[in-house]
């Protein structure tokens, strides 16, 4: 039997993280002697994947829905979905982050010019 803390050590999630997904729901099939948490080889694997999948920008909410699969195993049909969808909306994000830089640039080049060229700028500038 894998109790919270082996849990916690093997998918590298703190304990607190572990309850509160648990809490969420996110751990469907978890199992329980009394008031312990019993994990198995599955619960630790979907432990990892909640968090690799934070680690890429997913919120919990989001992963609510494939995990609450009563199967052996996550949605995964719905994952590569969400994956695409999220890959989708930090493609946009990177395009307008590249987008302010240019804008940046421009005024830092512009502020630089006008100091170069006339010393007087820096009274026009505010």
């Amino acid at each position: 039997m894998i109790f919270i803390g082996k849990a916690a050590t093997l998918s590298g999630a703190s304990v607190k993280a572990i309850r509160h997904y648990d809490n969420l729901g996110l751990l469907p099939n978890l199992g329980r002697t009394g008031s312990y948490r019993i994990f198995t080889e599955r619960d630790i694997n979907i432990i990892k994947l909640i968090k690799q999948a934070q680690e890429v920008g997913f919120k919990l909410a989001e992963l609510k829905t494939v995990l609450l699969s009563k199967e052996s195993s996550p949605a995964w049909g719905e994952i590569v979905n969400m994956m695409r969808l999220k890959d989708a909306k930090i493609t946009k994000e990177i395009s307008l982050l590249n987008e302010k830089q240019a804008i940046l640039r421009q005024y830092s080049q512009s502020i630089r010019d006008c100091l170069i060229n006339d010393p007087n700028c820096s009274k026009l500038l505010v």
